[in-house]
């Protein structure tokens, strides 16, 4: 199964990314104007196909594509998807448009973090002609029918082109990677902080934002549904303080990427109870710390 309800018209789909479940999901709001927020990477797109018709959604029927960001594992698919949805449009932030349209920057950026060879599993993103796009800025509404609108608001920090979007009737918040990593099964959260474009600053000032539309609920994409709103923001914002100072004292003492990974690694093992991470999880731990290193660097 792929798709598993949410509320009454919200879906949540796994993507499977990689063929793992419960690491990478979308989330899909039926109803007249269907709109599907985040389509995992480009070698997920048959997975969010099968998952919208497990709930009765045809690929005609799909208005809105919204990638929160153009991280793969967010926007890969939406090219590939486009050419299934023809009467549908993405919405993306201005800032992240010009690497839907051409997306050869960020395939380079996300080879030197991850790379070639994860990239090529990950699947590279199709080109989106730019009559299929619609910038927005700051904000922007949606009408989505039925009495279902959605307001879609920028969140940086972890990306600069990052949106978060709400459904304004249920107060259901979609966080995009604006809140920490919380696989199921595992108790301790990651934070979302890789590079190439983190601001620790800006994003704990959006976890305040986001906190200030008073959510009732978060859907979160690595990785499902959390009730625990005020916990989920209080141990965001925790985190990216104490994992920015913490990578900042082993960058002064001159620690390499791998050692200062092995040692964050070795605190959220803690913090989960003890036992061996599963790889996804690791693979967090040493992005995050890569993107604060990047940030430090950039700073410095």
């Amino acid at each position: 199964m792929y798709a598993t309800k949410v509320s009454d018209r919200v879906y949540m789909l796994d993507t499977y990314a990689l063929g793992q479940p419960k690491t990478v999901s979308a989330y899909l709001v039926k109803g007249e104007k269907p709109m599907l927020v985040d389509c995992g990477y480009a070698s997920s797109y048959a997975n969010v196909l099968t998952g919208l018709a497990e709930v009765g959604v045809m690929p005609s029927d799909m208005r809105y594509i919204v990638p929160t960001h153009v991280h793969l594992d967010h926007a890969g698919a939406a090219g590939r998807l486009l050419k299934e949805m023809p009467n549908a449009e993405v919405l993306a932030h201005e800032k992240g448009v010009p690497h839907l349209l051409d997306p050869t920057r960020l395939i380079e950026s996300a080879s030197k973090v991850f790379g070639r060879e994860i990239v090529e599993l990950y699947g590279k993103p199709d080109p989106i002609s730019a009559e299929r796009v619609t910038s927005i800025g700051k904000e922007a509404h949606l009408d989505l029918g039925g009495g279902m609108t959605a307001t879609l608001m920028h969140a940086p920090g972890h990306a600069p082109h990052q949106l978060s979007v709400m459904l304004d009737s249920t107060k259901t918040l979609v966080t995009a990677d604006s809140v920490g990593i919380v696989y199921p099964g595992m108790k301790a959260m990651i934070p979302t902080t890789p590079p190439p474009s983190l601001n620790p600053t800006e994003l704990v000032a959006t976890v305040g934002a986001l906190r200030q539309t008073t959510p009732a609920e978060l859907l979160v994409p690595h990785f499902g549904v959390r009730k625990d709103v005020d916990f989920v923001f209080d141990r965001t914002t925790d985190l990216v303080e104490l994992w920015v100072e913490r990578v900042k004292e082993m960058w002064r003492k001159g620690m390499s990427l791998d050692e200062a990974s092995e040692l964050m690694e070795e605190g959220v093992r803690r913090e989960a109870g003890g036992g061996e991470l599963a790889i996804y999880a690791k693979v967090s731990v040493r992005t995050s710390v890569m993107g604060i290193i990047h940030y430090l660097e950039k700073s410095a």
